[in-house]
């Protein structure tokens, strides 16, 4: 977030009915013993803040009013801002309520630090930048402060978002299943075929006598034809259709078959076939 561009942090402006109290500013190493504290009531300014770095976290903490204690004041715009003295590049970090009594709060994490700092060290003017569409806005200069120079590891982080061609992607696809020689499967498929030749073959020795199914041809013809079905159910199922499938046809073609083959059965038995 950038606000007030233009505007010239380096000296205080009270534009408004805006009131900064109890400006607290605070450095703490990284065990959390606190380097550096100042309280401040404006217009006065700090002085003397030790070197900023990732380890040494910055937090300022205010309240802000109005000039008249008694109306309530609702901030549009809080945020600490950070101008390079030399480049003028100006990094804002907002302040966060605390609660509902007026009391905000920025805090200057090592990952704002990193993204913001480690790349651009120096001297940079700390103001505070309050703004309310009803009560005008209050700039507030705090101070300087300096930033540490970060880690060239941490530089070159910044320095190169790493663009550029990424390595190639290699996919390494299942391998195929092995399957048996064609063989083996040409003969299990003569295997399943011979039961049935071979039944033709006793019934043409045998002498089968067919001419008595012209006597009920349409029951015998239906129950045999059904019959077949359940054959080619079985072949389909054996080439490739799935178990819950197969039982679901084979459901299906179980009433009819036994319907058709009570009725042929009973018709012969009728007339003594």
């Amino acid at each position: 977030m950038r606000v007030l561009k233009s505007m010239d942090v380096s000296q205080s402006q009270d534009l408004g009915a805006i009131v900064a109290k109890d400006i607290n500013i605070k450095v703490l190493d990284r065990t959390g013993d606190k380097l550096f504290g100042k309280q401040l009531e404006y217009p006065a300014t700090f002085d003397k803040v030790p070197k900023i770095q990732s380890t040494t976290p910055l937090s300022i903490s205010f309240k802000a009013e109005t000039t008249d204690a008694d109306k309530p004041l609702r901030l549009d715009q809080a945020v600490v801002s950070f101008q390079h003295t030399t480049t003028g590049n100006e990094v804002t970090l907002p302040a966060k309520a605390v609660g509902k009594s007026g009391v905000f709060k920025m805090e200057m994490t090592r990952k704002l630090f990193r993204k913001h700092f480690d790349s651009a060290p120096g001297q940079y003017n700390v103001a505070l930048v309050l703004g309310s569409y009803t009560e005008g806005r209050l700039l507030y200069k705090l101070g300087d402060v300096y930033m540490a120079e970060g880690s060239s590891k941490s530089q070159a982080s910044v320095a190169s978002p790493g663009y550029g061609p990424k390595e190639e992607i290699r996919h390494r696809f299942a391998e195929s299943q092995r399957m048996p020689n064609v063989v083996v499967s040409l003969v299990f498929s003569c295997a399943v075929v011979v039961p049935l030749v071979a039944l033709l073959v006793v019934w043409a020795r045998l002498g089968v006598n067919v001419d008595n199914l012209q006597k009920e041809a349409a029951g015998s013809l239906a129950f045999l034809g059904l019959v077949a079905a359940y054959m080619s159910l079985a072949v389909a199922y054996w080439v490739g259709v799935k178990l819950f499938p197969t039982l679901a046809y084979a459901l299906v073609l179980a009433l009819p078959t036994f319907v058709t083959g009570r009725y042929a059965l009973s018709k012969r038995i009728q007339k003594g076939i």
